[in-house]
């Protein structure tokens, strides 16, 4: 196996694959279940959604460490990942067009510290098998997909996927893992593309503290996760045909970009603030 500097495809790539199969990914479906008016907004109606610094900061430590890792290794130095990091921000940083100069050297300081501690730690001799792969799950009339940050292949043959994560380490880790959606997309999607080769874990990297949240993967828990995967999938595609994607409030509605165009997230809102 060799590293395939795989490019992210653009969703008008996904959409022109054979077949033009409708797919959705890991994160949308989050959105679905999270509150489906919130997916109506964002994945239907695709309204824009408001510049974030953590995105651009998230965004902006995977482009550094991507083109890290595409180097040697014997060319992996410090300042050479720290010019990928300026250049990423260099070219993304639209949430802080209105933002102070001092906010900017914040954010920046904090990917930094990131990327120092992720530079201590990792193998010198890491040879990553795929970088920025997108992979997923074709289930006949329909496709799951989502990218991967990082493919490595272990000593016995296996894969581990890796997911670099810029937020916070969870509080309840359990309840992480039972909730995820992503983490067998990775898992199949990976195998699928290298041949059948078995993927041994899935592992989420919280860059900020360097913990790790594994995945184990074997087959009745992917079996499982599959069909969980799969239901859910359906399910939005078929309340997306239908027009029904009701409003489902919660304390979310606090961060939501569309709580201005949104009467019940408002109103749940307001209920909740006259109860302090």
């Amino acid at each position: 196996m060799t590293l395939f500097n795989d490019q992210p495809l653009e969703v008008a790539d996904l959409a022109a694959r054979p077949g033009k199969k409708p797919w959705t990914s890991p994160s949308r479906l989050s959105t679905f279940l999270q509150c489906p008016k919130k997916y109506d907004f964002q994945h239907v109606k695709k309204l824009p959604t408001k510049p974030s610094p953590h995105l651009d900061l998230g965004s902006n430590v995977h482009a550094a460490l991507r083109d890290w890792l595409r180097l040697a290794p014997a060319a992996r130095t410090w300042e050479a990942l720290l010019e990928f990091y300026r250049a990423a921000w260099r070219q993304n940083r639209p949430a802080f067009a209105s933002r102070t100069r001092d906010e900017l050297r914040e954010w920046g300081e904090r990917g930094k510290a990131m990327l120092r501690r992720f530079a201590d730690d990792v193998a010198p001799d890491l040879a990553p098998l795929a970088l920025e792969k997108w992979v997923g799950i074709d289930f006949g009339d329909l496709q799951v997909r989502g990218k991967v940050d990082r493919v490595d292949q272990l000593p016995d043959g296996s894969l581990r996927v890796v997911d670099y994560k810029t937020g916070r380490y969870p509080k309840d880790p359990a309840r992480t893992r039972a909730d995820d959606l992503a983490a067998a997309v990775y898992a199949r999607g990976s195998s699928t593309d290298f041949v059948g080769a078995p993927v041994a874990d899935v592992e989420y990297l919280y860059l900020d503290t360097m913990e790790r949240l594994t995945f184990p993967i074997d087959d009745a828990w992917q079996a499982q996760r599959e069909m969980a995967v799969e239901t859910l999938a359906r399910t939005a595609f078929e309340a997306e045909k239908s027009g029904d994607l009701p409003p489902q409030p919660s304390a979310l509605c606090a961060w939501c970009d569309f709580k201005a165009r949104c009467p019940e997230g408002q109103a749940f809102l307001d209920a909740r603030a006259g109860r302090r």
